[in-house]
């Protein structure tokens, strides 16, 4: 058995590049990926409303609600990490699929027997939270092990095509779904999701890690180790969990490029959609614009074409301006989207809202494609994941705070002050690209970890 697992592993290896579109393991991971955020795009528009409407939550137990979905990638980002180098990342995903499904179910449970409440929407969020922990790091650590590095650029396009496509038919789905059904009975779509997620799941087949680090060191005439100095050994199976995590946070942590991609993208998402923005834009739009819950999702679906076009246009950009200038004015496009956004009136609340939301999601999605394979570029692949665990733990921790922050502010100040103030702190975190020489004369892609383009 242990002779024919080896002999396929070697096929894998030796196998000449094909397109994508006939790779079968990354047409399963890119299904996979669709179906679930399709299902996640109705949730994340529908449970807010569920919120406002059954629940009368006011915007600070809106920002609560929010903060327990990302919190846990505080708590358990870095051990999850640590561990998913050691795991088989696509079995994970698959049971973190099937624990999403089991945690949403509880919401039109509760609904049928009296028993919603904020507690219980905060406890669902918390629990899914914590399985999206670990299948987003087992995400993005499993692409490098199922295409060819070369071709990790256009795996993570296509996978923001697949989210961009969601984010646009998602809110209008969820709007017009919230016509017809009661918002909990919804949420049965979103579990049945993760459940056609983690079939898909099951039909992905990888590289094994060792042999493709083989590969990289034979490419890059490496023995061992990785940029900057740092030596990465493989661990002995009793290296205690301490050393790992401290090993993925050190990498970050020092590294040229990815510091200032992580500082950025921690203070982007103090003020992003998962972030501030989440605990005002529907209360905001809802009670200040005066907007239905179908006119909301309509215009956040119209603004969602913007995400479709950056997935498509990401390469272009980056051939024409460099990826070093497009990742700074990508990351500045957000905060530029919420200033607009806090000028919207009733007169013109929808064509706001889809304006705003088209700059937002085209700069959120060419950000995303950039930094994702930057990052996966840069990094060893027996780093991969407590990489993407100590990226997340930098940047999703900013999440929670944000949306508490956002409730915060949004019951103090109001809803529109909090957004000019949620708006200009998304055009500051550029910063750190701008202040980083590495990344700001980047111009191309590079090749593998070391490599200097």
């Amino acid at each position: 058995m242990l002779e024919t697992r080896q002999n396929d592993t070697t096929r894998i290896a030796e196998a000449p590049m094909s397109p994508m579109w006939r790779q079968r393991s990354f047409l399963a991971l890119w299904s996979a990926h669709t179906v679930s955020q399709f299902g996640t795009q109705i949730t994340l528009f529908v449970i807010p409303v569920l919120a406002l409407a059954t629940l009368s939550a006011t915007p600070g137990q809106l920002g609560l609600v929010s903060a327990a979905e990302t919190v846990p990638f505080l708590l358990v980002g870095l051990p999850a990490g640590a561990l998913l180098d050691r795991w088989d990342r696509r079995r994970v995903m698959v049971v973190a699929d099937l624990g999403r499904a089991v945690a949403i179910c509880v919401l039109p449970l509760g609904y049928a027997l009296d028993a919603l409440s904020v507690p219980l929407l905060c406890a669902v969020a918390f629990v899914t939270g914590v399985f999206t922990v670990f299948f987003d790091i087992a995400d993005q650590s499993l692409l490098p092990s199922v295409v060819s590095r070369a071709q990790t650029a256009d795996g993570n396009s296509r996978l923001e095509i697949s989210r961009s496509t969601a984010e646009l038919a998602g809110p209008s789905l969820g709007g017009l779904l919230l016509q017809l059904l009661a918002a909990p009975l919804i949420l049965l779509g979103d579990a049945a999701s993760y459940l056609l997620s983690a079939l898909l799941l099951c039909s992905v087949r990888t590289r094994h890690d060792d042999d493709l680090d083989r590969d990289l060191d034979r490419e890059h005439g490496r023995d061992d180790g990785y940029e900057h100095g740092h030596t990465e050994r493989r661990a002995a199976p009793e290296s205690r969990m301490r050393t790992r995590i401290a090993e993925g946070l050190r990498f970050v942590l020092t590294h040229r490029t990815l510091r200032p991609l992580a500082l950025a993208t921690a203070i982007g998402n103090l003020a992003s959609l998962g972030g501030a923005l989440s605990a005002l834009l529907t209360a905001y739009a809802v009670h200040d614009l005066g907007l239905s819950p179908g006119a909301l999702g309509l215009g956040l679906s119209l603004g969602n074409a913007g995400a479709l076009l950056g997935a498509v246009a990401t390469g272009r950009l980056i051939r024409r301006f460099g990826l070093g200038p497009v990742l700074i004015v990508a990351k500045s496009l957000p905060g530029l989207a919420v200033l607009i956004l806090a000028t919207a009136a009733p007169g013109r609340a929808s064509a706001t809202v889809a304006f705003a939301t088209g700059i937002l999601a085209c700069g959120v999605t060419v950000y995303n494609i950039g930094q994702v394979s930057l990052r996966q570029a840069v990094t060893p692949t027996a780093l991969q994941a407590r990489m993407n665990a100590s990226v997340r733990f930098v940047i999703w921790g900013t999440l929670p705070l944000g949306a508490l922050a956002g409730g915060l502010l949004g019951s103090w100040l109001g809803l529109r002050p909090a957004l000019w103030l949620v708006g200009a702190t998304g055009l500051l975190s550029c910063l750190p690209l701008l202040l980083a020489r590495e990344v700001r004369v980047l111009r191309a892609m590079p090749t593998g970890p070391g490599s200097v383009d």
